[in-house]
């Protein structure tokens, strides 16, 4: 298979379109080139980290700025292709690197398009459900579920009237546990929502003085710019406004603090009384004051293609997101356990309990599945 031929698999596989013939093709391509590329080509781990690296230059963003893992942890956007889980232990001793130790799993990965369309005449439209086409239209605004899991809302006749359309109506949409959805707006900025969270937004941008949405938990924004309608979402006590921005804001109602991670473009955010520029590779925080840092963006957007990826992360951050994809309780009964670090790039199994199994191997924790509850203990002796 020629190399144009191998992008554009890998190109649509990443978009979510490749059939499952194309899947297959892309596989067997891997299997073959993997023994004629990897450096060390008796060893499965190694060919299999090789390909991934070899993968990863050919789709990895432009702008993007890695960061300094080793070699074996590849980027996220280019392990879409296969599904896989590379888990390490941080030891307390930052400066014994030895001690830190590696697992890649191949697995199924679990990522579900599931969500709740609250329309604007109190109308609830189960989106998994639902079939493809046309769900609603609502003055003048037509809304499509398209084949490939979005939400599309789209003008379907010119407003003459500042009557046309009240700003009153708002479209909702909630995702579950394990769920996530990608939404089009009528302006075209597209959203990716995460699990458990949800979005409240004008059903037409027409005649507005801006585009305000409503955010609770995470989602990832591509906004098309347009300086005369600024793009605003409200989220907690953070309003992040773009310009020419794509970004990505966690406001978890569990997390102490609201993020806004910027990947390109610029964007002003509001709180407390303060407001900031932010430039791409930025976070902004906001909890009881506002703060900027420099952040691994690859890291903070993984989920959105499927991924959880976290670099030297406290177990109970960690926890915090694998209980809202499989939608369990999480219990320490050693709460020193949650400060434990741990690097992870992994897709999201079918099973929790094979992510829960590779964890256990890689570090001091314990961990028990009790029916819908994760129960962490430290590991005797």
């Amino acid at each position: 298979m020629d190399e144009n031929r191998v992008n554009e698999l890998i190109k649509k596989q990443i978009d979510g379109l490749a059939t499952e013939e194309e899947i297959n093709e892309l596989n067997i391509w891997y299997r073959k080139a993997a023994y004629q590329e990897a450096e060390f080509p008796g060893d499965e781990e190694s060919i299999y980290v090789e390909m991934l690296n070899h993968i990863n230059e050919k789709t990895k963003p432009k702008t993007a700025n890695f960061s300094s893992l080793k070699k074996w942890t590849v980027a996220a956007t280019a392990t879409i292709v296969f599904s896989f889980s590379l888990i390490i232990y941080v030891s307390k001793n930052r400066a014994d690197k030895s001690n830190k130790q590696l697992l890649i799993n191949k697995a199924a990965q679990g990522v579900s398009n599931r969500a709740m369309l609250t329309l604007a005449d109190g109308r609830k439209i189960s989106l998994n459900e639902a079939a493809n086409g046309q769900l609603a239209t609502q003055n003048g605004v037509q809304v499509v579920k398209t084949s490939n899991g979005q939400l599309v809302y789209t003008i379907a006749s010119s407003q003459t009237t500042t009557d046309s359309i009240p700003v009153s109506q708002y479209n909702t949409i909630e995702t579950p546990a394990g769920g996530q959805y990608i939404l089009v707006l009528p302006d075209k900025s597209k959203v990716w929502l995460n699990a458990m969270s949800s979005i409240r937004f004008p059903v037409s941008f027409e005649h507005l003085k801006e585009r305000r949405i409503e955010l609770k938990g995470e989602a990832y924004f591509e906004v098309m710019h347009n300086e005369a309608i600024p793009f605003r979402v409200v989220a907690g006590r953070l309003i992040t406004e773009d310009i020419g921005t794509a970004f990505n804001i966690n406001a978890y109602s569990d997390d102490d603090q609201v993020k806004m991670t910027l990947v390109k473009g610029s964007a002003k955010v509001t709180a407390g009384g303060s407001d900031l520029t932010i430039l791409p590779g930025q976070q902004a925080s906001y909890g009881k004051t506002l703060t900027v840092n420099q952040v691994v963006v690859e890291d903070e957007i993984a989920w959105k293609d499927g991924f959880f990826r976290f670099e030297d992360e406290t177990l109970e951050n960690i926890m915090k997101a694998i209980s809202r994809w499989y939608d369990v309780k999480v219990v320490f009964e050693d709460v020193q356990l949650k400060n434990d670090r741990y690097g992870a790039v992994s897709t999201r199994f079918d099973n929790i309990s094979t992510l829960l199994d590779l964890m256990q191997q890689t570090g001091s924790a314990d961990f028990k599945k009790n029916g819908n509850t994760i129960i962490i203990s430290r590991k005797s002796r």
